[in-house]
Protein backbone atom coordinates (compact mmCIF):
# COMPACT_ATOMS: atom_id res chain seq x y z
CA UNK A 1 0.00 0.00 0.00
CA UNK A 2 2.80 2.22 0.78
CA UNK A 3 4.68 1.27 -2.66
CA UNK A 4 1.18 2.21 -4.31
CA UNK A 5 0.68 5.48 -2.74
CA UNK A 6 4.81 6.70 -3.34
CA UNK A 7 3.74 5.86 -7.06
CA UNK A 8 0.60 7.80 -6.93
CA UNK A 9 2.09 10.92 -5.26
CA UNK A 10 5.23 10.98 -7.88
CA UNK A 11 2.65 10.38 -10.29
CA UNK A 12 1.07 13.77 -9.41
CA UNK A 13 4.44 15.59 -9.21
CA UNK A 14 5.05 14.00 -13.25
CA UNK A 15 1.22 15.54 -14.09
CA UNK A 16 1.75 19.02 -12.08
CA UNK A 17 5.64 19.71 -14.17
CA UNK A 18 4.16 18.51 -16.89
CA UNK A 19 1.28 21.24 -16.75
CA UNK A 20 3.81 23.78 -15.85
CA UNK A 21 5.81 23.08 -18.80
CA UNK A 22 3.12 23.05 -21.00
CA UNK A 23 2.29 26.31 -19.73
CA UNK A 24 5.79 27.53 -20.31
CA UNK A 25 5.41 26.31 -23.70
CA UNK A 26 1.85 28.26 -24.39
CA UNK A 27 2.93 30.97 -22.82
CA UNK A 28 6.18 31.12 -25.39
CA UNK A 29 3.77 29.98 -28.09
CA UNK A 30 1.51 33.15 -27.15
CA UNK A 31 4.91 35.44 -27.50
CA UNK A 32 5.47 33.77 -30.96
CA UNK A 33 1.93 33.81 -32.37
CA UNK A 34 0.81 37.23 -31.39
CA UNK A 35 3.67 39.15 -32.23
CA UNK A 36 5.66 40.08 -29.20
CA UNK A 37 9.07 37.73 -29.71
CA UNK A 38 9.02 39.93 -33.25
CA UNK A 39 8.33 43.00 -31.77
CA UNK A 40 11.27 42.10 -28.49
CA UNK A 41 13.59 41.07 -31.64
CA UNK A 42 13.31 43.87 -33.32
CA UNK A 43 13.79 46.00 -29.84
CA UNK A 44 16.98 44.20 -29.09
CA UNK A 45 18.47 45.03 -32.85
CA UNK A 46 18.12 48.57 -32.06
CA UNK A 47 19.51 48.75 -28.87
CA UNK A 48 22.50 46.85 -29.57
CA UNK A 49 23.86 49.47 -30.42
CA UNK A 50 24.28 50.67 -26.53
CA UNK A 51 27.12 48.16 -26.50
CA UNK A 52 28.66 50.40 -28.71
CA UNK A 53 27.64 53.27 -26.80
CA UNK A 54 29.64 51.92 -24.04
CA UNK A 55 32.67 50.52 -25.45
CA UNK A 56 33.34 54.58 -26.36
CA UNK A 57 31.79 55.14 -22.45
CA UNK A 58 34.20 53.09 -20.61
CA UNK A 59 36.99 53.42 -22.84
CA UNK A 60 38.97 56.24 -21.42
CA UNK A 61 38.84 54.74 -17.61
CA UNK A 62 41.09 52.14 -19.09
CA UNK A 63 43.34 53.98 -21.56
CA UNK A 64 44.43 56.84 -19.31
CA UNK A 65 46.47 54.61 -16.55
CA UNK A 66 47.78 52.59 -19.52
CA UNK A 67 48.84 55.58 -21.69
CA UNK A 68 50.13 57.90 -19.01
CA UNK A 69 52.63 55.16 -17.74
CA UNK A 70 53.55 54.46 -21.93
CA UNK A 71 54.33 58.77 -22.06
CA UNK A 72 54.84 59.97 -18.19
CA UNK A 73 55.67 63.56 -20.10
CA UNK A 74 51.63 63.96 -20.65
CA UNK A 75 49.72 66.34 -18.35
CA UNK A 76 47.17 66.40 -16.61
CA UNK A 77 45.29 68.75 -18.97
CA UNK A 78 46.21 66.28 -21.73
CA UNK A 79 44.60 63.48 -19.67
CA UNK A 80 41.67 65.27 -19.42
CA UNK A 81 41.26 66.03 -23.02
CA UNK A 82 41.71 62.50 -23.72
CA UNK A 83 38.69 61.64 -21.44
CA UNK A 84 36.10 64.73 -22.93
CA UNK A 85 36.86 64.57 -26.92
CA UNK A 86 34.83 61.12 -26.13
CA UNK A 87 31.88 63.87 -25.19
CA UNK A 88 32.72 66.64 -27.22
CA UNK A 89 31.18 65.54 -30.34
CA UNK A 90 28.37 63.87 -28.75
CA UNK A 91 26.44 66.99 -28.82
CA UNK A 92 27.03 67.36 -32.60
CA UNK A 93 26.10 63.56 -33.40
CA UNK A 94 22.93 63.89 -31.03
CA UNK A 95 22.02 66.87 -33.37
CA UNK A 96 22.87 65.58 -36.70
CA UNK A 97 21.04 62.43 -35.68
CA UNK A 98 18.14 64.24 -34.80
CA UNK A 99 17.72 66.37 -38.28
CA UNK A 100 18.76 62.81 -40.61
CA UNK A 101 16.42 60.70 -38.43
CA UNK A 102 13.04 61.90 -39.63
CA UNK A 103 14.49 62.45 -43.19
CA UNK A 104 16.54 58.95 -43.77
CA UNK A 105 14.45 57.15 -41.05
CA UNK A 106 15.08 55.24 -37.94
CA UNK A 107 16.57 52.05 -39.09
CA UNK A 108 18.29 53.97 -42.02
CA UNK A 109 20.34 55.76 -39.71
CA UNK A 110 20.90 53.38 -37.14
CA UNK A 111 22.34 51.28 -39.68
CA UNK A 112 24.81 54.44 -40.86
CA UNK A 113 26.02 54.69 -37.74
CA UNK A 114 28.63 52.25 -37.93
CA UNK A 115 30.73 54.52 -40.08
CA UNK A 116 31.97 56.88 -37.27
CA UNK A 117 31.79 54.07 -35.08
CA UNK A 118 34.61 51.92 -37.01
CA UNK A 119 36.28 54.62 -38.59
CA UNK A 120 36.16 56.30 -35.02
CA UNK A 121 37.83 52.44 -33.13
CA UNK A 122 40.04 52.09 -36.23
CA UNK A 123 42.09 55.59 -35.77
CA UNK A 124 42.53 54.69 -31.94
CA UNK A 125 43.39 51.51 -32.62
CA UNK A 126 46.71 52.62 -35.22
CA UNK A 127 47.18 56.19 -33.75
CA UNK A 128 50.93 56.94 -33.11
CA UNK A 129 50.43 60.09 -31.59
CA UNK A 130 48.60 62.13 -29.16
CA UNK A 131 46.66 64.32 -31.74
CA UNK A 132 45.49 60.93 -33.76
CA UNK A 133 44.18 59.67 -30.56
CA UNK A 134 42.56 62.61 -29.72
CA UNK A 135 40.92 62.68 -33.37
CA UNK A 136 39.76 59.08 -32.97
CA UNK A 137 38.36 59.62 -29.86
CA UNK A 138 36.24 63.09 -31.37
CA UNK A 139 35.13 60.81 -34.06
CA UNK A 140 33.45 57.84 -32.07
CA UNK A 141 32.12 60.10 -29.96
CA UNK A 142 29.32 60.95 -33.11
CA UNK A 143 28.26 57.15 -32.19
CA UNK A 144 27.06 57.97 -28.93
CA UNK A 145 25.08 61.42 -30.01
CA UNK A 146 23.36 59.75 -32.94
CA UNK A 147 22.55 56.48 -30.91
CA UNK A 148 19.65 57.95 -29.38
CA UNK A 149 17.61 57.26 -32.29
CA UNK A 150 17.40 53.70 -30.90
CA UNK A 151 14.84 54.88 -28.20
CA UNK A 152 12.85 56.48 -30.34
CA UNK A 153 12.75 53.50 -32.98
CA UNK A 154 11.68 51.26 -29.67
CA UNK A 155 9.13 53.67 -28.25
CA UNK A 156 7.72 53.84 -31.81
CA UNK A 157 7.60 49.87 -32.44
CA UNK A 158 6.19 49.21 -28.98
CA UNK A 159 3.20 47.90 -27.13
CA UNK A 160 2.85 50.80 -23.92
CA UNK A 161 3.16 47.22 -21.95
CA UNK A 162 6.22 46.52 -23.32
CA UNK A 163 7.82 49.88 -24.00
CA UNK A 164 9.22 50.74 -20.77
CA UNK A 165 10.90 47.59 -20.45
CA UNK A 166 12.26 47.08 -23.86
CA UNK A 167 13.50 51.25 -23.60
CA UNK A 168 14.98 50.59 -20.25
CA UNK A 169 17.49 47.60 -22.44
CA UNK A 170 18.99 50.51 -23.62
CA UNK A 171 21.01 51.58 -20.57
CA UNK A 172 21.69 48.41 -19.50
CA UNK A 173 23.33 47.10 -22.69
CA UNK A 174 25.50 50.32 -22.23
CA UNK A 175 26.54 49.36 -18.65
CA UNK A 176 27.38 45.78 -20.63
CA UNK A 177 29.74 47.55 -22.70
CA UNK A 178 31.58 49.29 -20.05
CA UNK A 179 31.91 46.20 -18.14
CA UNK A 180 33.49 44.38 -21.28
CA UNK A 181 36.09 47.46 -21.64
CA UNK A 182 36.75 47.60 -18.10
CA UNK A 183 37.23 43.62 -18.25
CA UNK A 184 39.38 43.98 -21.41
CA UNK A 185 41.75 47.22 -20.58
CA UNK A 186 42.40 45.43 -17.39
CA UNK A 187 44.02 42.08 -18.95
CA UNK A 188 45.28 43.26 -22.68
CA UNK A 189 46.45 46.63 -24.24
CA UNK A 190 44.44 49.20 -25.12
CA UNK A 191 45.44 49.56 -28.91
CA UNK A 192 43.91 45.34 -29.05
CA UNK A 193 40.86 46.94 -27.30
CA UNK A 194 40.35 49.19 -29.44
CA UNK A 195 40.06 46.62 -32.33
CA UNK A 196 37.82 44.64 -30.47
CA UNK A 197 35.44 47.33 -30.06
CA UNK A 198 35.75 47.97 -34.16
CA UNK A 199 35.05 45.00 -35.28
CA UNK A 200 31.80 44.87 -32.64
CA UNK A 201 30.80 47.78 -34.33
CA UNK A 202 29.26 45.43 -37.49
CA UNK A 203 26.62 43.88 -35.55
CA UNK A 204 23.99 46.39 -35.36
CA UNK A 205 24.21 47.54 -38.71
CA UNK A 206 23.51 43.43 -39.23
CA UNK A 207 20.67 42.63 -37.22
CA UNK A 208 18.82 46.19 -38.41
CA UNK A 209 19.06 44.16 -41.54
CA UNK A 210 16.02 42.04 -40.69
CA UNK A 211 13.94 44.13 -38.84
CA UNK A 212 10.98 46.54 -40.62
CA UNK A 213 11.50 50.14 -40.29
CA UNK A 214 9.27 52.31 -37.88
CA UNK A 215 5.74 52.15 -39.18
CA UNK A 216 4.84 55.32 -37.76
CA UNK A 217 7.38 56.71 -39.28
CA UNK A 218 6.56 55.31 -42.71
CA UNK A 219 2.94 56.38 -42.63
CA UNK A 220 4.17 60.23 -41.33
CA UNK A 221 5.47 59.87 -45.08
CA UNK A 222 2.96 58.54 -46.71
CA UNK A 223 3.97 55.14 -47.55
CA UNK A 224 0.83 53.07 -46.26
CA UNK A 225 1.40 50.29 -47.68
CA UNK A 226 5.40 49.82 -45.93
CA UNK A 227 3.94 51.13 -43.03
CA UNK A 228 0.86 48.25 -42.58
CA UNK A 229 3.85 45.62 -43.55
CA UNK A 230 5.74 46.34 -41.09
CA UNK A 231 2.98 46.63 -38.46
CA UNK A 232 1.98 43.16 -39.52
CA UNK A 233 5.75 42.34 -39.12
CA UNK A 234 5.93 43.06 -35.80
CA UNK A 235 2.47 41.92 -34.52
CA UNK A 236 1.97 39.13 -36.55
CA UNK A 237 -1.77 40.29 -36.31
CA UNK A 238 -3.47 40.97 -39.53
CA UNK A 239 -6.44 43.16 -37.58
CA UNK A 240 -4.28 44.38 -35.14
CA UNK A 241 -2.06 45.73 -37.74
CA UNK A 242 -4.91 47.23 -39.61
CA UNK A 243 -6.37 48.75 -36.88
CA UNK A 244 -3.27 50.21 -35.21
CA UNK A 245 -2.64 52.10 -38.64
CA UNK A 246 -5.96 53.46 -38.73
CA UNK A 247 -6.03 55.75 -35.91
CA UNK A 248 -2.20 56.49 -36.68
CA UNK A 249 -3.42 58.00 -39.96
CA UNK A 250 -6.91 59.59 -38.13
CA UNK A 251 -4.60 61.25 -35.34
CA UNK A 252 -1.59 62.46 -38.20
CA UNK A 253 -1.37 66.13 -38.34
CA UNK A 254 0.39 66.44 -41.89
CA UNK A 255 2.63 69.83 -42.79
CA UNK A 256 3.52 68.98 -46.30
CA UNK A 257 1.44 72.68 -47.46
CA UNK A 258 2.87 74.37 -43.89
CA UNK A 259 4.65 77.62 -44.74
CA UNK A 260 8.16 77.72 -43.15
CA UNK A 261 6.92 80.08 -40.28
CA UNK A 262 3.99 77.70 -39.46
CA UNK A 263 6.40 74.92 -39.62
CA UNK A 264 8.46 76.86 -37.18
CA UNK A 265 5.63 77.63 -35.02
CA UNK A 266 5.89 73.61 -34.63
CA UNK A 267 8.22 74.13 -32.12
CA UNK A 268 6.84 77.33 -29.85
CA UNK A 269 4.00 74.74 -28.74
CA UNK A 270 3.12 74.24 -25.12
CA UNK A 271 3.14 70.09 -25.63
CA UNK A 272 6.82 71.11 -27.24
CA UNK A 273 8.69 73.14 -24.66
CA UNK A 274 7.25 71.71 -21.72
CA UNK A 275 8.83 68.24 -22.11
CA UNK A 276 11.70 70.29 -23.47
CA UNK A 277 12.30 72.35 -20.13
CA UNK A 278 11.54 69.15 -17.97
CA UNK A 279 14.10 66.94 -19.54
CA UNK A 280 16.69 69.73 -19.79
CA UNK A 281 16.26 70.07 -15.39
CA UNK A 282 16.29 66.41 -15.36
CA UNK A 283 19.75 66.37 -17.03
CA UNK A 284 21.20 68.85 -15.31
CA UNK A 285 20.44 66.98 -11.66
CA UNK A 286 21.30 63.37 -13.46
CA UNK A 287 24.71 64.89 -14.64
CA UNK A 288 25.26 66.93 -11.13
CA UNK A 289 25.14 63.69 -9.00
CA UNK A 290 27.98 62.16 -10.52
CA UNK A 291 27.34 59.57 -11.99
CA UNK A 292 29.28 60.28 -15.54
CA UNK A 293 32.77 61.24 -13.38
CA UNK A 294 32.29 57.86 -12.09
CA UNK A 295 31.76 56.48 -15.25
CA UNK A 296 34.49 58.12 -17.31
CA UNK A 297 36.87 58.78 -14.21
CA UNK A 298 36.68 55.12 -12.76
CA UNK A 299 40.31 54.11 -12.45
CA UNK A 300 41.46 57.73 -11.26
CA UNK A 301 38.23 57.98 -9.21
CA UNK A 302 39.03 55.07 -7.29
CA UNK A 303 42.85 56.35 -7.08
CA UNK A 304 42.06 59.74 -5.64
CA UNK A 305 38.99 58.72 -3.13
CA UNK A 306 41.37 56.19 -1.67
CA UNK A 307 39.98 52.30 -1.48
CA UNK A 308 42.51 49.59 -0.41
CA UNK A 309 40.85 47.62 -3.73
CA UNK A 310 43.03 47.99 -6.72
CA UNK A 311 41.48 51.01 -8.83
CA UNK A 312 41.48 48.51 -12.03
CA UNK A 313 39.78 45.46 -9.96
CA UNK A 314 37.05 48.09 -8.27
CA UNK A 315 36.65 49.92 -12.14
CA UNK A 316 35.37 46.14 -13.37
CA UNK A 317 33.21 45.56 -9.90
CA UNK A 318 31.61 49.01 -10.79
CA UNK A 319 30.77 47.64 -14.13
CA UNK A 320 29.22 44.26 -13.15
CA UNK A 321 27.24 45.94 -10.56
CA UNK A 322 26.13 48.66 -13.22
CA UNK A 323 25.12 45.72 -15.42
CA UNK A 324 23.52 43.52 -13.25
CA UNK A 325 21.10 46.73 -12.03
CA UNK A 326 20.69 47.51 -15.99
CA UNK A 327 18.29 44.19 -15.78
CA UNK A 328 17.13 44.93 -12.16
CA UNK A 329 16.23 48.43 -13.46
CA UNK A 330 14.52 47.03 -16.78
CA UNK A 331 12.35 44.61 -14.50
CA UNK A 332 11.29 47.54 -12.07
CA UNK A 333 10.36 49.83 -14.62
CA UNK A 334 7.51 47.71 -15.68
CA UNK A 335 6.24 47.59 -11.72
CA UNK A 336 6.70 51.00 -10.76
CA UNK A 337 5.54 54.43 -11.82
CA UNK A 338 8.39 56.09 -13.55
CA UNK A 339 8.73 59.35 -11.12
CA UNK A 340 8.46 56.90 -8.42
CA UNK A 341 11.68 55.03 -9.64
CA UNK A 342 13.20 58.52 -10.20
CA UNK A 343 12.78 60.19 -7.07
CA UNK A 344 13.79 56.90 -5.01
CA UNK A 345 17.20 56.56 -7.24
CA UNK A 346 17.89 60.39 -6.83
CA UNK A 347 17.05 59.69 -2.44
CA UNK A 348 19.44 56.61 -2.49
CA UNK A 349 22.14 58.72 -4.71
CA UNK A 350 21.97 61.24 -2.35
CA UNK A 351 22.42 59.00 0.86
CA UNK A 352 25.15 57.11 -0.71
CA UNK A 353 27.09 59.48 -1.96
CA UNK A 354 26.90 61.48 1.28
CA UNK A 355 27.56 58.61 3.15
CA UNK A 356 30.83 58.02 1.28
CA UNK A 357 31.62 61.96 1.97
CA UNK A 358 30.95 61.25 5.60
CA UNK A 359 33.20 58.27 5.57
CA UNK A 360 36.19 60.10 3.97
CA UNK A 361 36.11 63.07 6.20
CA UNK A 362 36.43 60.61 9.43
CA UNK A 363 38.94 58.56 7.99
CA UNK A 364 36.32 55.38 7.96
CA UNK A 365 37.39 52.25 6.50
CA UNK A 366 38.50 52.54 2.96
CA UNK A 367 36.05 49.45 1.85
CA UNK A 368 32.97 51.47 3.42
CA UNK A 369 33.79 53.97 0.64
CA UNK A 370 33.90 51.70 -1.80
CA UNK A 371 30.82 50.03 -1.01
CA UNK A 372 29.10 53.49 -1.02
CA UNK A 373 30.25 54.32 -4.18
CA UNK A 374 28.73 50.52 -5.31
CA UNK A 375 25.72 51.43 -4.22
CA UNK A 376 25.59 54.91 -5.86
CA UNK A 377 26.66 53.29 -8.74
CA UNK A 378 23.55 50.51 -8.39
CA UNK A 379 21.23 53.23 -7.43
CA UNK A 380 21.49 55.31 -10.41
CA UNK A 381 20.51 51.93 -13.06
CA UNK A 382 17.11 51.87 -11.04
CA UNK A 383 15.71 55.37 -12.78
CA UNK A 384 18.39 58.28 -12.83
CA UNK A 385 20.72 57.26 -15.40
CA UNK A 386 17.80 55.56 -17.97
CA UNK A 387 14.26 57.67 -17.57
CA UNK A 388 15.59 61.33 -18.74
CA UNK A 389 16.91 58.95 -22.14
CA UNK A 390 13.42 56.70 -22.24
CA UNK A 391 11.47 59.89 -21.94
CA UNK A 392 12.76 61.74 -24.66
CA UNK A 393 11.83 59.30 -26.62
CA UNK A 394 8.41 59.42 -25.23
CA UNK A 395 7.05 62.72 -24.30
CA UNK A 396 7.49 64.70 -27.70
CA UNK A 397 4.80 64.98 -30.80
CA UNK A 398 5.46 62.30 -33.54
CA UNK A 399 6.02 65.02 -36.39
CA UNK A 400 8.85 66.38 -34.83
CA UNK A 401 9.92 63.62 -32.38
CA UNK A 402 13.25 63.41 -34.40
CA UNK A 403 14.39 66.60 -34.09
CA UNK A 404 13.32 67.62 -30.46
CA UNK A 405 14.67 64.27 -28.93
CA UNK A 406 17.95 64.87 -31.06
CA UNK A 407 17.82 68.96 -29.91
CA UNK A 408 17.45 67.62 -26.65
CA UNK A 409 19.76 64.75 -26.22
CA UNK A 410 22.54 67.58 -27.83
CA UNK A 411 22.02 70.00 -24.47
CA UNK A 412 22.49 66.75 -22.14
CA UNK A 413 25.82 65.91 -24.11
CA UNK A 414 26.86 69.59 -23.47
CA UNK A 415 26.11 69.31 -20.04
CA UNK A 416 28.08 65.73 -19.73
CA UNK A 417 31.23 67.04 -21.33
CA UNK A 418 30.81 70.17 -19.29
CA UNK A 419 31.05 68.23 -16.25
CA UNK A 420 33.71 65.67 -17.21
CA UNK A 421 35.83 68.24 -18.48
CA UNK A 422 35.46 70.27 -15.27
CA UNK A 423 35.70 67.68 -13.10
CA UNK A 424 39.91 67.59 -12.56
CA UNK A 425 39.46 71.37 -12.00
CA UNK A 426 36.78 70.86 -9.41
CA UNK A 427 38.31 68.13 -7.45
CA UNK A 428 41.52 70.45 -7.31
CA UNK A 429 39.58 73.42 -5.81
CA UNK A 430 37.25 71.42 -3.50
CA UNK A 431 39.06 68.23 -3.24
CA UNK A 432 37.92 65.07 -3.69
CA UNK A 433 36.07 64.66 -0.13
CA UNK A 434 33.99 68.30 -1.36
CA UNK A 435 32.96 66.98 -4.86
CA UNK A 436 31.04 63.82 -3.13
CA UNK A 437 29.29 66.39 -0.55
CA UNK A 438 28.47 68.08 -4.27
CA UNK A 439 27.29 65.03 -5.96
CA UNK A 440 25.72 64.10 -3.06
CA UNK A 441 23.62 67.16 -2.33
CA UNK A 442 22.54 67.63 -6.02
CA UNK A 443 21.10 63.96 -5.64
CA UNK A 444 19.13 64.98 -3.31
CA UNK A 445 17.66 68.05 -4.92
CA UNK A 446 17.22 65.77 -8.10
CA UNK A 447 14.91 63.81 -6.14
CA UNK A 448 12.67 66.33 -5.06
CA UNK A 449 12.35 67.43 -8.74
CA UNK A 450 11.65 64.49 -9.61
CA UNK A 451 9.03 63.60 -7.24
CA UNK A 452 7.41 66.93 -7.82
CA UNK A 453 7.43 67.76 -11.46
CA UNK A 454 7.90 65.17 -14.15
CA UNK A 455 5.01 63.42 -16.11
CA UNK A 456 3.97 59.60 -15.28
CA UNK A 457 4.34 57.90 -18.68
CA UNK A 458 4.16 54.39 -17.61
CA UNK A 459 1.72 52.19 -19.18
CA UNK A 460 0.28 55.02 -21.64
CA UNK A 461 0.35 55.46 -25.22
CA UNK A 462 2.44 57.84 -27.13
CA UNK A 463 -1.04 60.04 -27.75
CA UNK A 464 -1.83 59.80 -23.90
CA UNK A 465 1.08 61.35 -22.87
CA UNK A 466 0.43 63.90 -24.92
CA UNK A 467 -2.75 65.04 -24.38
CA UNK A 468 -1.07 65.44 -20.41
CA UNK A 469 0.85 68.67 -21.87
CA UNK A 470 -2.01 69.92 -24.43
CA UNK A 471 -5.07 69.79 -21.83
CA UNK A 472 -5.39 69.72 -18.10
CA UNK A 473 -6.23 66.02 -17.33
CA UNK A 474 -4.97 64.17 -14.36
CA UNK A 475 -2.01 62.16 -15.75
CA UNK A 476 -3.02 59.41 -13.06
CA UNK A 477 -6.25 58.86 -15.00
CA UNK A 478 -5.19 59.94 -18.28
CA UNK A 479 -5.58 56.03 -19.32
CA UNK A 480 -8.77 55.64 -17.66
CA UNK A 481 -10.27 57.45 -20.54
CA UNK A 482 -8.96 54.12 -22.25
CA UNK A 483 -10.90 51.29 -20.73
CA UNK A 484 -13.14 50.90 -24.06
CA UNK A 485 -9.49 50.53 -26.07
CA UNK A 486 -7.41 48.15 -26.19
CA UNK A 487 -4.01 49.28 -26.39
CA UNK A 488 -1.91 47.20 -29.10
CA UNK A 489 -0.37 50.01 -30.63
CA UNK A 490 2.78 52.03 -29.70
CA UNK A 491 1.27 55.32 -30.84
CA UNK A 492 -2.15 55.16 -30.51
CA UNK A 493 -4.89 53.07 -28.61
CA UNK A 494 -6.74 50.29 -30.95
CA UNK A 495 -10.87 51.26 -31.37
CA UNK A 496 -13.24 48.97 -30.67
CA UNK A 497 -16.20 50.65 -31.81
CA UNK A 498 -17.71 48.83 -34.86
CA UNK A 499 -18.78 52.27 -36.41
CA UNK A 500 -15.45 52.61 -37.72
CA UNK A 501 -14.75 50.68 -40.81
CA UNK A 502 -11.14 50.27 -42.07
CA UNK A 503 -10.72 49.00 -45.72
CA UNK A 504 -7.87 50.71 -47.50
CA UNK A 505 -7.03 49.87 -51.53
CA UNK A 506 -3.84 48.24 -50.08
CA UNK A 507 -4.63 46.20 -47.62
CA UNK A 508 -4.04 42.43 -48.28
CA UNK A 509 -5.94 39.54 -46.94
CA UNK A 510 -3.63 37.33 -44.58
CA UNK A 511 -3.83 33.54 -44.17
CA UNK A 512 -7.09 32.65 -41.85
CA UNK A 513 -4.34 30.55 -39.56
CA UNK A 514 -2.48 33.77 -38.15
CA UNK A 515 -5.40 36.52 -38.18
CA UNK A 516 -6.82 36.72 -34.92
CA UNK A 517 -9.74 38.83 -33.71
Amino acid sequence: MEIIKRRFAAARVGQRRARNMLSTIKGFWKVCRYGDLYMVLAALAAQSINISVGFCQGFSAVLLPQYTHEHPNITYEQSSWIASLGVISNPVGALLGGMMVDALGRRLLLQSIVLPNLLGWLVIAFSETYLFLCVGRFITGFTIGMSTVSYIYVAEITTPEKRGVLSALGSGLVSTGIFVVYSLGAFIHWRKVAAICAGFSLLTPFLMYFVPESPLWLASKGQMKEAYTALFWLRQNNSTAQQELMEFTKDRKTSENMTLKQKLGLFKRKNVLKPFALLIVFFIFQEMSGIYVILYYAVDFFKSVGTSVNEFTASIIVGGVRMFMGAVGACLINSFRRKTLAAASGLLLGMTMLGAAVCDSLDGPPLLKLACVLLHVSFSMVGFLQLPWIMSGELYPQDIRGIMSGATSCCAYVLIFFNIKTYPQLEYYITSNGTLYLFGVCALFGAAYCLLCLPETKGKTLSEIMRQFEEKVDPEVCCEKGVAQRRHSADAAVSLDKGHVFAPRWTQKEPAEIVHE
